[in-house]
C-alpha cells in the first residue's frame, strides 16, 4: 500500500506552528528570531518566483522580525513608547500583500468583503473603540494608537473576507487565517489592556497570535498554488445582495443597542431607513446602467460584426471565401513598395470549361469549392492564398518559401485524387507559373501569368519565368503559325521506317512519321508536336497524318500484305470522336482495321485508361502497340490490365548490345521478350542500327525488328524500291 505524500506547505504550517508553540513555552526570543529569519528566507525565494504580493507579505514578515529584535533590546512597554506603533507597520504590509494577492479578483467580491467590514466596524466602533477611546485613565497617545490599530483591524478582516472566497483556497485561506490572526492579538490585547510578556499572560498571548500569522503566511508562500491565478466572475449573487442589503439596514441600528435612549434610537431608525431605500435605488439604477450597457454592447458589436462582414466581402471571393483579385494586387503593391523579396504562383485548372460545359455550373462551383479547400492546406506557408478569377489561383510568399517546391506540392496536391460531386468523380489536374520578385519590381504579376501560360504550352506541370521564356514564347507562336498554314497548304507530309521479319528478313510493316518542310527547311517533329499539342492543333494534324498514312498503306497491304503503324497522342484518345474518325478514314481509304495499330507510349496509354477509345477501336481489329517499353511505367499489372497487342522494346535497351555484347544486357532483353511472349504479345525492338544487334536479335527469337540497319524513315517511293527489291529477291 502506497502512502500518501504529505504537501510539503502542510509540514511547514505544522513544524512552525510547533516552533512557535516551543518557543513561546520557552519564552525564548533567540529561538523565535532564527525561526522568523528562516521564514524570511523562504519568502525570499517565492517572492523571486511570482507576483507583487508576495513581495509585500516579505516586507510584512521582515518588518515583524525586525519589531521582535527591536522590543528584544527595548525589553519595555511598547504602548506608552514609539514601539507602540511598531506593529502597525507589519500590520498594514500583510493587509496590502493580501489585497494585492487578490486584486485581479472580481469587484463583487471586493464590494460583499466590504459590507461585511462595515457592519464589523460599526460593532466594534459601538462595542470596543469608543468605550476604549472614552476611558479618561487613557493617554492620548493610546487613543490614538487605538484608533490606528481599529482603522489597520478593518483592513485586515476585509482583505480576509475577500481572500475567504478565492478560487485558489490554499494559500488564500492561509492569508486570510494570517490576517485574522494579527486581528485577535490585536482584539486580545484591546480586551485584556495588558501588556505582560509572560509565556501565558496577555501579552504573551499577543505575542503567540503575531508569531502564528507569520507562520500562516509562510505556509501559504510554499503552498504549490501560490503563482496562479484565476479570475472570478464580475456578477453579484441573489443572496450576497440580501445580505448587503441586511447590513446596510442593520449597521445603522447597532448603536440604539449600546444606548437604547430615544435621542440614539430614532437617529439610527432613520439611518437605516435611508440606507435601505438607498440600497434598493442604487441596485435598481445599477441594474437599469447594466441594462444599458448590455443593448450598447451588443449594439456596438453587431456593427463591428457587419463593419467586418463589409471589409471581408470587399477582399474576399463569394464562391471559395479565398482572397480576391483586389486583395492580391494591394499585398503584392505593398510586397513591391517593401525591402524584402517575395514570389508570386499563379496556379490554373486544366479543362475546367469542360466540366461547367459537361456537368453545369453548379457542379463547377463545387469544384472550385474544394479546390480551394485543398489549397487553403498551404496557407501556412504562404502570405496569402487568392482565387483571381475563373480557375485561376495566386499565392503570394516571401523569401523564407521555397516556390518552385511549393509550385510542385499546388499541382500535385489538385491532381491527387477526383473530386467527388453528387457520386461524379471529376479528375482535374493544373498548371502553375512562378515568378520572383524584389522590391520596385511590379511587372511579377504578369511574369507570373507569362509563366503560368508556359506551363500550360509546354504540357509541363510548373514553370518558371526567366528572360529566356519570351523569346520561347514568340518563337512557338511562330512555329503554331506556321503549322496552322501547313495545314491548308500541304506543306506536312508522311516519311516511313520499315518494320522487318527477322527471321524471313521480308519487310512486314511500316511506321508512319509525320514531316515538316517550312521555307525549303526540314522543321525535327521534337519541335512541332508539342506546339501542335499545346495550342490544340494536334487532333487537326494527327487526324491528316492517318488519313495519308492510311490512304498510302492500302496500297503496300494490297500488293505487299504490310501493315501500318501511326503514333497518337493523349489529346487524340481524350477525344470523345477520336474512334468514329479513325473508322470513317478506314473505311474512306479502305484499310482494313487488322493492317492497322496505333502506337501509344506507356504514360500516355495510363493517362488515357479511363477512356473507352481503344476498347471500341479493339473490337473492330485495330491493334494497340505500347511505344518505348520500359522507360514509362512498365509492370505486369499493366501489360494484364492495358488493351495492348503489341509491344515496342525501347531503343535505349537495343543500343547497350555491342560488338561482343555483355551478359547483363542480353539477359535483360532476354527477359522483356520473354515477358512479351508470356502474355502473348507480338515484340518488336526499336533502334537496331548493326548488323550485330540484328543477329542477336534473331539468335534472341524477336520476332520483328526496325531501325537505320533496315532504313531510315522515307518517302514512299523509297519503301516502295525496297518492296520491289524483296520481291525480286524472294522470286529469285
Amino acid at each position: 500500500m502506497q502512502i500518501p505524500r504529505v504537501p510539503a506547505w502542510q509540514y511547514t504550517l505544522t513544524g512552525g506552528v510547533l516552533a512557535v508553540l516551543t518557543a513561546r513555552a520557552l519564552d525564548s526570543t533567540a529561538f523565535w528570531l532564527l525561526l522568523q529569519t528562516a521564514g524570511v528566507m523562504v519568502l525570499w525565494r517565492t517572492a523571486n518566483r511570482h507576483r507583487c504580493s508576495w513581495w509585500l507579505a516579505l516586507a510584512a514578515v521582515t518588518a515583524g522580525l525586525a519589531v521582535t529584535a527591536g522590543w528584544a533590546l527595548y525589553d519595555g512597554e511598547p504602548t506608552n513608547t514609539p514601539m507602540g506603533l511598531s506593529l502597525a507597520v507589519p500590520y498594514s504590509l500583510l493587509a496590502a500583500a493580501a489585497f494585492q494577492f487578490g486584486r485581479r479578483r472580481r469587484a463583487g467580491s471586493a464590494a460583499e468583503a466590504g459590507a461585511v467590514v462595515l457592519g464589523l466596524a460599526m460593532l466594534a466602533w459601538s462595542f470596543i473603540v469608543l468605550p476604549y477611546l472614552g476611558d479618561p485613565g487613557y493617554q492620548q497617545v493610546d487613543r490614538s494608537l487605538a484608533l490606528l490599530y481599529a482603522v489597520i483591524d478593518i483592513a485586515l478582516v476585509g482583505t480576509a473576507l475577500r481572500n475567504l472566497t478565492d478560487p485558489r483556497r490554499g494559500p488564500a485561506r492561509l492569508l486570510a487565517a494570517a490576517a485574522l490572526t494579527l486581528v485577535g492579538a490585536h482584539l486580545v490585547y484591546a480586551a485584556t489592556g495588558s501588556v505582560g510578556t509572560g509565556p501565558f499572560q496577555p501579552g504573551g498571548l499577543c505575542h503567540l497570535c503575531v508569531q502564528l500569522a507569520w507562520v500562516f503566511v509562510v505556509a501559504a508562500a510554499v503552498h504549490p498554488a501560490a503563482g496562479q491565478y484565476r479570475a472570478g466572475t464580475a456578477r453579484t449573487g441573489r443572496a450576497a445582495l440580501i445580505g448587503m442589503y441586511t447590513a446596510a439596514v442593520a449597521a445603522p441600528l447597532l448603536p440604539a443597542l449600546a444606548n437604547p435612549s430615544v435621542v440614539v434610537v430614532v437617529p439610527a431608525l432613520l439611518t437605516s431607513g435611508l440606507s435601505g431605500l438607498l440600497l434598493l435605488r442604487i441596485v435598481g439604477l445599477a441594474r437599469l446602467a447594466g441594462a444599458r450597457a448590455k443593448q450598447a454592447r451588443e449594439s456596438l458589436r453587431e456593427q463591428q460584426k457587419l463593419q467586418e462582414q463589409l471589409t471581408y466581402r470587399a477582399g474576399h471571393d463569394a464562391l471559395t471565401g479565398l482572397a480576391n483579385r483586389d486583395l492580391l494586387t494591394e499585398r503584392l503593391n505593398r510586397a513591391v513598395a517593401g525591402d524584402r523579396p517575395y514570389a508570386l504562383i499563379l496556379c490554373a485548372l486544366d479543362g475546367f470549361k469542360d466540366i461547367n460545359d459537361t456537368y453545369g455550373h453548379p457542379v463547377g462551383d463545387a469544384v472550385l469549392r474544394q479546390v480551394a479547400g485543398r489549397l487553403l492546406l498551404f496557407a501556412p506557408q504562404v502570405d496569402m492564398v487568392a482565387r483571381i478569377g475563373g480557375d485561376e489561383f495566386g499565392f503570394l510568399l516571401g523569401p523564407e518559401t521555397d516556390s518552385g517546391q511549393l509550385a510542385q506540392q499546388v499541382v500535385e496536391a489538385v491532381g491527387s485524387a477526383p473530386f467527388l460531386v453528387d457520386d461524379r468523380r471529376i479528375p482535374l489536374t493544373a498548371r502553375a507559373g512562378v515568378a520572383g520578385g524584389v522590391p520596385g519590381n511590379d511587372a511579377v504579376l504578369s511574369d507570373a501569368d507569362l509563366a503560368l501560360s508556359a506551363a500550360k504550352e509546354s504540357g509541363g506541370g510548373i514553370a518558371r519565368f526567366d528572360d529566356s521564356l519570351r523569346a520561347e514564347q514568340t518563337e512557338r507562336a511562330r512555329i503554331a503559325a506556321g503549322l496552322r498554314q501547313a495545314i491548308s497548304d500541304g506543306s506536312l507530309f508522311m516519311h516511313y521506317q520499315p518494320v522487318v521479319d527477322t527471321a524471313s528478313g521480308r519487310i512486314t510493316g511500316v511506321e508512319a512519321l509525320m514531316r515538316w518542310r517550312q521555307d525549303g527547311e526540314l522543321i525535327p517533329p521534337g519541335e512541332f508536336i508539342p506546339v501542335a499539342e499545346q495550342t490544340g492543333l494536334i487532333g487537326t494534324i494527327g487526324a491528316r497524318a492517318l488519313r495519308l498514312a492510311c490512304a498510302q498503306a492500302a496500297v503496300w497491304h494490297r500488293d505487299h500484305g504490310l501493315y501500318l503503324t501511326v503514333n497518337v497522342s493523349t489529346h487524340q484518345l481524350r477525344d470523345p470522336g477520336f474512334a468514329d474518325s479513325v473508322l470513317r478514314i478506314l473505311a474512306d481509304t479502305g484499310l482494313p482495321a487488322a493492317a492497322l495499330v496505333l502506337e501509344i507510349t506507356e504514360s500516355v496509354l495510363i493517362d488515357a485508361s479511363d477512356t473507352n477509345v481503344l476498347g471500341i477501336l479493339r473490337a473492330y481489329g485495330i491493334r494497340i502497340a505500347i511505344d518505348d517499353f520500359g522507360t514509362g511505367y512498365s509492370s505486369l499489372a499493366y501489360l494484364h490490365t492495358l488493351p495492348v497487342d503489341i509491344l515496342k522494346i525501347d531503343q535505349s535497351f537495343i543500343r547497350r548490345h555491342q560488338d561482343p555484347p555483355r551478359p547483363q544486357d542480353v539477359s535483360l532483353t532476354r527477359a522483356i521478350l520473354e515477358l512479351a511472349r508470356s502474355q502473348d504479345l507480338l515484340a518488336v525492338a526499336e533502334g537496331v542500327e548493326t548488323a550485330a544487334q540484328a543477329n542477336l536479335l534473331r539468335e534472341l527469337d524477336c520476332p520483328l525488328v526496325q531501325g537505320y540497319h533496315f532504313g531510315r524513315p522515307s518517302a514512299p517511293e523509297v519503301i516502295d524500291v525496297l518492296l520491289r527489291e524483296a520481291a525480286v529477291r524472294t522470286a529469285a
